[in-house]
């Protein structure tokens, strides 16, 4: 395990496995919570550039469409706010999960195993934080991507767009 490794195990058990830890606001609600879900995603898309054939995923695979109507978000209930934020996480981690089967090549599993940890511990984080939210049938709306590094990158996109707006809402109730 590395030192990025080692200090995201640290910044999760001091965030969620501490006996006794006092009550308080979600840990989602530090900023610097969501930024280092953000560096993490980014560091593993840098890290992938120019990677070429090796990173082609032979079939499609579906992620959260990334993109916010910023005239539509805040008439959206709080409730289907959350819903679009833990069901498009939910599908960024089956994405990950699904390059990682797609994509033998030794050389990317370290990367792919840091981004599948990352994106389950955030789900987890979210879940967490929005128990009370029952989940929809309804998917979020989705796009198909052909590659790793695009897949990454929707990924950095989500987490910095909805994910932070998400967050900023629900943190300030």
């Amino acid at each position: 395990m590395g030192a990025a490794g080692l200090c995201a195990l640290l910044l999760l058990l001091l965030l969620l496995g501490v006996p006794g830890r006092p009550e308080g606001p979600p840990p989602l609600c530090d900023p610097r919570v969501l930024e280092w879900f953000i560096l993490e995603a980014r560091d593993t898309e840098r890290a992938l550039a120019g990677c070429g054939p090796r990173c082609e995923l032979p079939e499609a695979v579906p992620v959260p469409y990334p993109g916010v109507n910023f005239n539509e978000w805040p008439r959206l209930e709080a409730a289907a706010r959350a819903q679009d934020v833990r069901g498009g996480v939910a599908t960024l981690a089956a994405a990950v999960q699904r390059a990682r089967e797609l994509l033998p090549d030794p050389r990317l599993r370290p990367l792919l195993d840091r981004a599948n940890s990352a994106a389950r511990s955030l789900a987890r984080l979210l879940r967490e934080m929005s128990a009370q939210v029952a989940p929809s049938s309804a998917p979020p709306r989705q796009w198909q991507v052909r590659s790793l590094g695009r897949l990454l990158a929707v990924h950095s996109s989500f987490l910095h767009g909805k994910v932070r707006l998400f967050l900023m809402d629900a943190c300030r109730q």
